[in-house]
């Protein structure tokens, strides 16, 4: 009697339980004889968006925080450790866990985030939970004549709307100066015309600064260097930490540019090893489209059906669906970015985004899509 196709999935982000969990519906209405094993460092998921809430509403983190055996379906092994070692041609995974032989990898790792080695400045933002909690002390000691600016370490980062997002509610919440130091030449500038003016006159309209062209070189406190010579001083610095490829990968085989997991498109499986696929912010540089979570829910169900179909199940469709959302909130009224990244994955054009109109009840939508995400979103449903 043969033994099932074993699935090993690492990372129970937004792709990896996308993933596991789809492969789970496939397996229990017997497309393929599968054993589906989701590892992750963690016990439970969180909600990452949620820590903008955090910092800026008072929320409570726990309200963004669920346990894994909550949130797989039945079938789903759920093996707890992190991972350490990846052998792509000899099948087999590492970690604290031991070892974990697969016939399919779904590395689904994410970014790690954090600066390698001594921080040079504090993290106040929301882009890590202990940054949440010091951002959320920060800004009741801030007020008008201080000079605060935002500002991502890296390009890459999750997200992307958000630094923009932050600095308009941190303007609004305490009338300090505020400026925003990015890399981009305009705002949202890689997401297309329409957009950009839409988040320049947000800005504007909110009496933020923004300085394009910034390319951090050199963080200390009450300063921000970039690689040109640019120099902004400044009383508070919300500077989001460095995004990489989490070690385990970059040290691996796998790794592509900068570190990150190699992939092609659209099958999203690595080019010397078309068993091993990449989902969500992992493989985000490598096929040149945003980090988000929306995305890497669709590249999640999307490697799932390849998996089932070389596990001898039925074909799997064409191309991911790749689609991305990012809320946008501006304290009295909120809106939402929608993007398409299949030109720029596929290499044949621009990201295609829609910045939906201003409205209040899209603060609404927000809190709502924090409840969906944990009651179906990755919960495998999501195709």
């Amino acid at each position: 009697m043969s033994r099932p196709h074993r699935a090993v999935v690492l990372g129970a982000g937004a792709a990896g339980l996308s993933a596991a969990n789809r492969l789970a519906i496939h397996a229990g209405r017997g497309d393929a004889d599968l054993e589906v094993v989701l590892v992750d460092r963690s016990t439970h998921h969180v909600f990452l968006p949620g820590f903008v809430s955090v910092l800026l509403d008072g929320a409570a983190a726990d309200g963004f925080r669920r346990p894994l055996a909550s949130l797989v379906r039945p079938g789903v092994r759920v093996v707890t450790g992190a991972v350490e070692g990846i052998d792509p041609g000899g099948g087999v995974v590492s970690g604290e866990f031991g070892e974990l032989a697969f016939d399919s990898l779904v590395v689904a790792l994410g970014a790690e985030v954090g600066w390698p080695g001594e921080a040079p400045v504090e993290d106040v933002t929301p882009w890590t939970e202990a940054g949440t909690r010091r951002g959320a002390s920060l800004l009741g000691r801030l007020g008008p004549g201080d000079r605060v600016v935002v500002a991502p370490a890296t390009p890459a980062y999750r997200c992307p709307p958000a630094v923009f997002d932050l600095a308009v509610r941190v303007r609004r919440r305490t009338g300090a100066e505020v400026t925003v130091a990015h890399p981009w030449p305009r705002p949202l500038a890689p997401f297309g015309e329409e957009p950009a003016a839409r988040f320049e006159d947000m800005l504007a309209g909110a009496g933020v600064r923004f300085v394009g062209g910034f390319q951090l070189a050199e963080a200390a406190p009450g300063r921000l260097r970039s690689q040109a010579g640019a120099v902004l001083d400044c009383d508070a610095a919300m500077v989001v930490p460095p995004h990489r490829s989490p070690a385990a990968v970059a040290a691996s085989v796998l790794a592509g540019d900068g570190g990150w997991m190699a992939v092609g498109y659209p099958g999203l499986s690595h080019p010397d090893f078309p068993h091993v696929y990449g989902v969500g912010d992992v493989v985000a540089p490598s096929l040149r489209v945003g980090m988000a979570g929306t995305l890497g829910v669709f590249e999640g169900a999307f490697v799932a059906g390849r998996i089932v179909e070389a596990a001898g199940g039925p074909p799997a469709g064409p191309a991911p669906r790749m689609a991305a959302i990012c809320f946008v909130d501006q304290e009295t009224t909120g809106s939402f970015l929608h993007c398409d990244f299949s030109g720029p994955a596929a290499g044949t054009g621009p990201a295609r985004c829609t910045l939906m109109p201003d409205l209040p009840y899209f603060r609404r939508a927000r809190r709502l899509f924090a409840e969906e995400w944990f009651a179906s979103t990755i919960g495998g449903e999501v195709a």
